[in-house]
C-alpha cells in the first residue's frame, strides 16, 4: 500500500521508510503454506487473503516505482527473511532516490534488532 500511495500521491510524502517489503509479484511458485498447529500470534485468514491478493505481480505498481519522488529508505531483512532480497534490490534500482540497507535480522527487523533498525532509520529521517 505504501508503494501505491507514494507513486500516486507523491506530494504527501517527505520521506518514505519501507521495511523488508516490495510490491506484489508472481508468487505462483510459493503457495500458501499449511497452517501451523496451535494458537498463532496473528489471524491466519489474513495471511491467506494477503497471498491471494499478491498472487499476481502488479506490473503497473512496478512500472510506477520511478514516480516515487520522496527520498526512500528500504530496510532489507537479509537472507533469513522470507522476502526475496533480489526483489528489494530491484525496487532500490527503480526508485530514483532510494537507499537500500540490509540488516540481517529476518523479516521483522524493527523487533528483532531495534537498535540497528533505529540506527538506520533515525539519521535518514533527520536529513
Amino acid at each position: 500500500m505504501a508503494y501505491l500511495l507514494a507513486e500516486t500521491q507523491p506530494e504527501r510524502f517527505a520521506r518514505l521508510v519501507l521495511e523488508d517489503t516490495c510490491p506484489p509479484y508472481d508468487r505462483s511458485a510459493r503457495p500458501v503454506p499449511d497452517r501451523p498447529d496451535g494458537p498463532l500470534p496473528f489471524d491466519w485468514a489474513v495471511l491467506e487473503a494477503i497471498y491471494a491478493e499478491v498472487g499476481l505481480r502488479s506490473e503497473e505498481v512496478w512500472d510506477r516505482l520511478a514516480d516515487i519522488t520522496a527520498p526512500t529508505l528500504l530496510v532489507a531483512g537479509g537472507p533469513t527473511s522470507h522476502v526475496p532480497q533480489e526483489r528489494l534490490a530491484e525496487v532500490a534500482q527503480r526508485v530514483p532516490d532510494c537507499t537500500l540497507v540490509t540488516i540481517d535480522a529476518g523479516h521483522h527487523v524493527h523487533t528483532e534488532v531495534p537498535a540497528e533498525f533505529l540506527a538506520a532509520v533515525l539519521p535518514f529521517l533527520a536529513r
